[in-house]
């Protein structure tokens, strides 16, 4: 397994519009990233993280504009409170209208999405697209914390690794397709927290 330097943004990019994986620290847990537009992609994915197909995936965005551009409803309701959050280690499952095209590759109505506030992904994403990054390790297994683990679980299927620290904190997860924000999953920023901040109407 190639460890890269996030320096090696260009190298990285070519990766991943190659349709490669990458092993790679987020603003939360070490992950994997790959393209979240390439059904083949998200394919690979599930098979070498041996991953129940029934569970999505979190897609990361560089911006509340990126997510608009590609079809994922935000509503008006969250607008202000979304912009104001982000970026933050919060996924929050927002629907898809029914042009997007990650209705598509994930044949689903909504999608869970966040915008890390590490520099590094959001120049990636930029330069590339949006990307997929649950965590390093094979279902059951704990996640990987560095290169060194990642290439245990998945050397000989993942060919590169960036190297760099994470939190070890997973994002908290926030239901917005009904009426009220539904809690999924308590992760590093509290949900009264979340609340809060989704309820500011100021601009």
């Amino acid at each position: 397994m190639q460890v890269l330097s996030k320096k090696d943004i260009e190298k990285i990019s070519q990766v991943l519009r190659a349709g490669e994986l990458i092993c790679s620290p987020t603003d939360t847990l070490f992950g994997i990233l790959g393209n979240a537009l390439d059904k083949e992609v998200v394919k690979k994915l599930y098979s070498v993280k041996k991953r129940d197909v029934n569970k999505p995936l979190i897609v990361l965005f560089s911006s509340i504009e990126q997510l608009v551009n590609f079809g994922v409803l935000v509503p008006l309701k969250y607008l202000n409170g979304l912009k104001k959050l982000y970026p933050a280690p919060v996924t929050v499952i927002l629907p898809l209208s029914k042009e997007s095209p990650f209705r598509k590759v994930f044949q689903r109505d909504n999608l869970a999405v966040r915008i890390p506030k590490d520099v590094f992904l959001q120049k990636l994403i930029k330069k590339t697209f949006p990307l997929f990054a649950p965590s390093a390790n094979p279902q059951g297994e704990l996640p990987a914390k560095n290169c060194k683990e990642c290439k245990n679980y998945f050397d000989g299927v993942i060919n590169f690794c960036i190297e760099g620290e994470v939190s070890g904190a997973p994002s908290t997860i926030v239901d917005l397709t009904g009426e009220k924000p539904i809690l999924i999953r308590e992760g590093i920023v509290k949900f009264e927290k979340v609340l809060e901040v989704l309820s500011d109407k100021t601009t």
